[in-house]
């Protein structure tokens, strides 16, 4: 079976997680051809091999669309890069919507005229909230041709601002449509029953045996001999990571005397505001930014708790990642959560608030033997089991 995978790009965060997971784990069965169309083929350094396992596509004019010009400078011959000073200008005045839409009607409108694709996948929603449209599902409708087209939808409905009418036309000529999590399926089929029948649950992927290895390095708080650890891994953002969330609790813990530490990995659009926030609210001693790591699973495994502070997420892999360490973990309540973590066994929720979630972080820290009772708890458990997602994947394909 050949199948086609459409995405923006592969820089950070968990989509981009997700799909290359998924790629490379699909691409051991023999049973499936596997190719990518990413618009922007600069993948960030930890997806950096995706290019020796898989077949990578970037039409040239889109791609143009889609990177910036340090990348273009970088990445782009003297004469392509002529041509993307043309374009790219040209684009900005269009809109980057109708630039896209147009470029892939009126250039790729017959992209793989010479490849048959058994099943072509827009792996990133848009975001109508926003008025932001990834490209991906416009790509896959207008300019692939396959026996079947799927749509994938990573996040919370609602955040996303998708509605009846809105699923309804975007999606109606979409074979199947799958969600990451339980919660978001329900609202997706509570929303358009009609498409209830195409409606698929397909959990993102992870491998323990990956996590396991990646985690076996050195313990990078091994001078940190007596706080209480706590560590974040997130796109540094504000809208929806919330990562201010943990400037304010932290400002909180020092004012009442607690003593921790609170590791946020990660790099994002509010990264340098934010570090300049903590510089204001006194917190050097306690909030440590330790930016981009290409392999921040050490940091999971030697924390005490791991926190998640998001406003939404449709699964939130990470929750799954840092229980499969024995981590325990704290997260403000989104649908999803609950079907990951399991309250006073491996971890709390917490309402979504900034109150609420001092209020789970300080508990923790002035009872210091929950965090033995839940690691015990966690070890206690059965194992995720790597096959699910990948069993969920090919029954939805055959289906």
């Amino acid at each position: 079976m050949k199948i086609l995978f459409v995405n923006p790009h592969l820089k950070m965060g968990g989509i981009a997680n997700s799909l290359y997971n998924l790629l490379i784990e699909l691409q051991k069965n023999n049973q499936f051809t596997i190719e990518l169309v990413c618009f922007n083929p600069y993948f960030g350094e930890k997806f950096g091999n995706l290019n020796s396992k898989i077949k990578v596509h970037s039409p040239f004019f889109l791609k143009c669309l889609y990177i910036n010009f340090k990348e273009a400078k970088k990445h782009l011959p003297w004469n392509h890069l002529a041509a993307y000073a043309v374009i790219k200008p040209t684009s900005k005045i269009l809109g980057d919507k109708v630039s896209r839409k147009l470029t892939m009607r009126f250039l790729y409108g017959n992209w793989n005229n010479k490849t048959n694709y058994d099943t072509a996948i827009s792996f990133s929603n848009d975001i109508p909230k926003n008025n932001a449209e990834m490209g991906t599902n416009d790509f896959v409708q207008i300019s692939v041709t396959a026996k079947q087209k799927i749509a994938w939808i990573h996040n919370d409905l609602d955040k996303l601002g998708f509605t009846s009418a809105y699923i309804l036309k975007r999606y109606h000529n979409f074979d199947k449509v799958v969600s990451v999590s339980k919660s978001c399926k329900n609202d997706f089929d509570r929303l358009a029953p009609a498409f209830s029948e195409k409606s698929f649950l397909v959990h993102n992927y992870i491998d323990p045996k990956i996590i396991f290895e990646k985690a076996r390095g050195s313990n990078p708080y091994s001078e940190n001999k007596s706080d209480i650890i706590f560590v974040t891994v997130a796109r540094v953002e504000n809208n929806q990571k919330r990562i201010d969330r943990i400037l304010k609790v932290a400002k909180e813990l020092k004012e009442k005397k607690h003593s921790f530490k609170w590791y946020i990995i990660g790099d994002g659009p509010d990264l340098e505001s934010l570090k300049a926030q903590a510089k204001a609210f006194g917190l050097k001693n306690y909030l440590v930014f330790e930016g981009f790591q290409q392999n921040p699973y050490p940091y999971i495994k030697y924390a005490d708790y791991f926190v998640l502070s998001s406003a939404y997420e449709a699964q939130g892999m990470v929750l799954s990642e840092a229980i499969m360490l024995n981590t325990p973990v704290i997260t403000t309540d989104f649908p999803a959560a609950k079907e990951f973590v399991k309250e006073n066994i491996n971890g709390k929720i917490v309402a979504n608030s900034t109150k609420a979630l001092l209020t789970g972080v300080e508990a923790f820290l002035q009872n210091p033997e929950i965090m033995v009772t839940l690691r015990k708890q966690i070890e206690s458990q059965p194992g995720i089991t790597t096959n699910d997602s990948i069993e969920e994947f090919i029954t939805m394909l055959n289906t």
